[in-house]
């Protein structure tokens, strides 16, 4: 081959050859070929490059013409390609991706430490297509995660029955889907054969307060009790505590394996002020999808709006202020949200219901929307591919960003396959590497091990360190360890101490025995209590009996009318909100708090009250239907539960007014869902943007749309891709 025939790539290439020689300079390598291909299509050199790409484990950047491949080289390639049907036969692992499924398939258990661009899904994916294991569990931290692996594992469904709700009955063959509250809610202990939970850094005590992390690590417990194989997953983790077992501790894989390069740009020296000025000046230059992730929900929507100012890039397409037109007829016109997507931005936040979410993320991913404002939750598992990343905010949670926030945040510049390399612009300086250690601190016991966690080990198994922090509740005779047990989360002594409370307050119990529908000062005086006394103040968030007892009501008087409550809730306002900070406010409220905290707090304070009712020969309570009532909104119950595969509530009761089964379980209506949505007269009072929704929860249930109608589809922009990919 001649420097003329391979124009002016010759010199990279021949550098690149030197580093194929230097084992010490592979990573280096690599690094460098991803910048060769990002910036050269493969023509001439294409064998070369190919050749190249097989050194360094890239297997599935190579080309698709590999007739001129050596050998020894096509051994290779076979080795790296899956031996399961993944829907793309010449899908190929790069070399660690391999490494890791085969100890898997081997038996063995790995905690794999990598980076966000690693590909660790399709790990997953590949075991399950391999059809080796009759009973897999994936814990995953959010349910709008939950819903990502669904639907990439629906394929599997003529060979596993998918459980994502603990109503549902498992069969034969299983693979559970479920955030770690919902594994605790199964009403046994299924039988497990394979374990993944992602994001397993999370385990470890980072907040003290943390119930999700405490219910987390019962849930690795239990999980772990079953012997099974697990196969744990998470980014930039350096090492395991060295109080964890040596099987832990040996199973661990820590990665440092790019498919992508990334470019840091720092401009923390921009002051605050100038921050906004300083991003307009290149915002029209930024090629490709851009996100950018700021502190807070509220701050994410102003944000939007700002950035939408600016004049979006591309402008937002017809398509786009459809479903911004949609939004506003059904959520509200005030909402910023709306008003950002008007203009071509996104938004993405942790309150907003679900299914908007997934919104933001299909528009973003189609192409529809060039931005999206962001906070931290969506750098947990969420799946996006953005060209870009500006990191805005210099704090989270009014903490500095940490190296691994800023880490994980980086990690979303870039993607294998479709961006060669990201480009992240900060406003904070980049924090200086800190290596991460996790604990799993019910198996280590460690000092910030919570209480709610230590609690539901044996006894026999406690440290004599654990023993002495739980020896006020181990020794006391006012609450059985059974119910502190059952209300897995909440803070043993403060179980106690609420125990406490009742049995010496006659007058405060008189409003704790009832059934079914309490009345308004049952309903409050049982809450306030459980508010109380069982939440630590951080752990409350500003919440108070009025404020919490004023929006729920709101909530049961409108029906579902969001307008409406909120133009209830809008005489309420702080002096420093607006009309949209209500609609906000409001949103947040019935997925945060009608959505789990308040259930929680019921469903523990009845266990908790009727031991005690019970001691005293006095009658007990059950508000199960009451809470089922709060966590549906005082809708019909099942209906909400459309939300996370994707429906809005909106739409979901324009659904009910069609027909839709009510008051069942999560599967029944799914099947009712699905029969309406095939429906052709359903589909014709449906709305283009309403049709996209449908049939893109159809197809997350591995339904088709329609087979007498047709279904909407809207043609996506072109997704900005790197030349070589173009090319190869």
């Amino acid at each position: 081959m001649t420097e003329q025939a391979i124009g002016p790539d010759l010199s990279e290439l021949r550098v690149l050859a030197r580093y194929t020689r230097e084992p010490d300079l592979h990573e280096e390598g690599r690094e460098r070929l991803i910048r060769f291909l990002d910036a050269y299509p493969a023509t001439h050199a294409e064998p070369v490059v190919d050749s190249l790409c097989i050194h360094f484990g890239l297997y599935p950047y190579m080309g698709r013409d590999r007739d001129r491949l050596s050998a020894a080289e096509a051994l290779a390639v076979e080795f790296h390609r899956p031996d399961v049907d993944l829907g793309d036969e010449d899908f190929l692992f790069h070399s660690e991706q391999s490494t890791i499924y085969y100890r898997l398939m081997d038996g063995e258990s790995v905690i794999l430490s990598a980076p966000t661009s690693f590909g660790k899904s399709v790990v997953l994916d590949a075991l399950v297509a391999s059809g080796k294991w009759h009973d897999i569990v994936v814990i995953v931290p959010t349910v709008a995660l939950m819903d990502e692996v669904r639907r990439r594992l629906v394929r599997f469904a003529d060979r596993y029955t998918l459980v994502t709700h603990p109503s549902q009955g498992p069969t034969e063959r299983n693979i559970y889907v479920l955030t770690q509250e919902r594994f605790l809610e199964l009403p046994e202990l299924p039988h497990v054969d394979l374990f993944m939970i992602d994001e397993f850094y999370k385990l470890g005590p980072h907040n003290p307060d943390d119930q999700r992390m405490s219910m987390l690590n019962i849930a690795w417990n239990r999980l772990r009790s079953t012997g099974a194989q697990y196969y744990l997953t998470g980014p930039n983790v350096d090492s395991l505590a060295e109080t964890l077992d040596d099987e832990l501790r040996d199973s661990l894989f820590v990665s440092d394996y790019k498919t992508v390069a990334v470019d840091v740009e720092d401009r923390s020296e921009v002051a605050d002020k100038d921050r906004l000025d300083d991003m307009q000046s290149y915002w029209h230059d930024l090629e490709g999808s851009t996100l950018v992730f700021v502190s807070a929900p509220a701050r994410a929507e102003r944000m939007a709006v700002s950035l939408s100012e600016f004049g979006a890039m591309p402008p937002a397409g017809t398509f786009t202020q459809e479903v911004a037109t949609w939004l506003a007829e059904n959520f509200h016109p005030a909402w910023r949200v709306v008003e950002a997507l008007k203009g071509g931005v996104g938004t993405h936040t942790g309150p907003m219901p679900r299914s908007l979410q997934r919104i933001m993320i299909r528009l973003f991913g189609d192409g529809e929307i060039s931005s999206l404002v962001c906070t931290t939750t969506l750098i947990e598992g969420v799946n996006t591919t953005a060209k870009n990343v500006i990191v805005y905010d210099k704090k989270i949670d009014r903490k500095p960003i940490d190296y691994f926030t800023f880490s994980n945040v980086r990690g979303r510049a870039g993607r294998m396959s479709r961006h060669f390399v990201g480009r992240v612009i900060s406003y904070v300086t980049p924090p200086a590497e800190e290596a991460m250690q996790v604990d799993f601190p019910i198996d280590s016991q460690s000092a910030d091990a919570p209480l709610s966690s230590l609690i539901q080990l044996p006894e026999a198994e406690l440290s004599g360190t654990s023993r002495g922090r739980l020896d006020d509740v181990l020794t006391q005779s006012v609450l059985s360890l059974n119910t502190i047990k059952e209300n897995r989360g909440f803070d043993p002594e403060l179980q106690v101490e609420a125990a406490r409370l009742l049995r010496a307050n006659k007058a405060l119990r008189s409003n704790f025995a009832w059934n079914g529908y309490p009345t308004n000062t049952q309903a409050r005086a049982v809450l306030e209590f459980g508010l109380l006394q069982l939440l630590a103040p951080r752990q409350r968030r500003g919440m108070n009996i009025n404020r919490l007892w004023g929006i729920l009501s709101a909530v049961r008087d409108t029906g579902g009318d969001l307008p409406e409550l909120v133009a209830r809730q809008n005489a309420y306002r702080f002096a420093n909100e607006d009309l949209s900070d209500v609609v906000a406010s409001v949103l947040a409220f019935q997925r945060n708090w009608m959505g789990f905290t308040i259930p929680s707090l019921l469903r523990a304070t009845q266990r908790i009250y009727n031991e005690v009712a019970t001691m005293l020969d006095e009658t007990r309570g059950n508000y199960e239907f009451y809470l089922s009532q709060v966590e549906n909104l005082f809708l019909a119950p099942s209906l909400l539960d459309l939300d996370e595969y994707g429906l809005p509530l909106p739409l979901a009761l324009r659904f009910s007014d069609m027909g839709l089964v009510q008051g069942a379980g999560a599967a029944e209506v799914l099947e009712s869902f699905i029969a309406l949505a095939q429906r052709s007269d359903v589909r014709s009072r449906l709305s283009a943007v309403e049709l996209w929704i449908v049939d893109d929860v159809l197809a997350g249930l591995g339904a088709p749309p329609s087979t007498t109608a047709p279904a909407y589809t809207q043609p996506p922009r072109p997704v900005t891709i790197g030349p070589a990919v173009a090319a190869r």
